[in-house]
């Protein structure tokens, strides 16, 4: 029978705190999410609060006021890759700010150490922030995090994020829905190779009008495109993609499905795909593309029910 959780009892400070430290890794390997370490040297008290903060899609104004809060009574901070840090100090006064960032490629942290971190920071009484890029419950890990916490015994508070995969295409001005034109969406991970399953739904999902948001999905991206197109969705079918939004090295590319790989192979992480008919409303590079602009606009503004809002 799997174990519930597993306390280790011991002094870290102390001459064998190496070995401690090995023997915890190698139960954690074990079992991960169970391990907790508590330092029996250490005063009983008051556990600390763990705070999963959504810190939105990378720019300070997206986040919301109760991230403020939570900072600002935070004692130790776990920063991820995308979050917003310009002003982490005042935000967060006198907290130890971590950054546990993961890259494509490279896990600065694994993250069975980030799980134990904001155990043994909480046990030991401190407030912990955990501030990830747009929304903790969006491919962030977040239930995932809020589980080994509470069988640790944590309090444990979600704190909502604007999600990136609607707010960084809306910087360029493509929404996700549009009256008679776009009634649905959907948001997919593009960090693996999509199923033949999933390939099927999502064809089918465009093809009936609907919105496709693709996160992290830069280098499956022609395994996608090839995956749609096989199955029938239009060659010319709009896409568009958002490259290190709210950044200095901000790029918004536009193209169709057919053509997406040859003309956006150079874009590189942190990008958005979107893939629909929506990404018109937002294309006005060049006369083309303005026309065919302006055409969905009149359709989305002109009159008569469509039984949908």
């Amino acid at each position: 029978m799997r174990p519930a959780l597993v306390v280790i009892c011991a002094d870290p400070s102390a001459d064998d705190g190496a070995a401690v430290t090995q023997w915890r890794s190698a139960v954690a390997e074990i079992l991960p999410g169970v391990v907790v370490t508590v330092d029996c040297e250490a005063p009983l008290g008051k556990t600390g609060t763990v705070f999963l903060i959504g810190a939105g899609p990378g720019t300070p104004g997206y986040m919301t006021a109760r991230a403020f809060e939570a900072l600002a009574a935070s004692d130790v901070v776990l920063i991820d890759h995308l979050a917003p840090t310009s002003d982490i100090e005042s935000w967060a006064p006198g907290a130890e700010i971590i950054d546990v960032g993961k890259v494509p490629g490279r896990h600065k942290v694994p993250q069975r150490e980030i799980d134990q971190m904001m155990i043994d920071f909480a046990l030991a009484g401190k407030n912990v922030a955990r501030m990830k890029g747009g929304d903790p419950y969006v491919f962030g890990r977040g239930t995932e995090e809020l589980y080994v916490c509470e069988r640790a015994g944590l309090d444990v508070e979600v704190i909502s994020g604007v999600t990136s995969s609607i707010a960084v295409p809306a910087s360029a001005k493509v929404p996700m829905t549009l009256r008679k034109v776009s009634h649905m969406f959907t948001v997919v991970s593009g960090h693996a190779e999509l199923s033949d399953d999933e390939l099927d739904h999502l064809a089918g999902f465009v093809k009936s009008g609907g919105t496709i948001s693709l996160l992290m999905g830069v280098r499956t991206l022609p395994h996608t495109v090839a995956g749609l197109l096989a199955r029938g969705v239009r060659a010319d079918m709009p896409l568009g993609t958002f490259e290190s939004v709210y950044r200095k090295n901000e790029r918004v590319r536009y193209s169709t499905l057919e053509r997406a790989v040859d003309e956006l192979s150079d874009v590189r992480p942190p990008a958005i795909t979107v893939i629909g008919e929506v990404v018109d409303a937002g294309n006005a590079e060049g006369k083309d593309a303005e026309a065919r602009r302006d055409a969905l606009l009149q359709l989305a503004l002109s009159e008569g029910r469509d039984g949908r809002a």
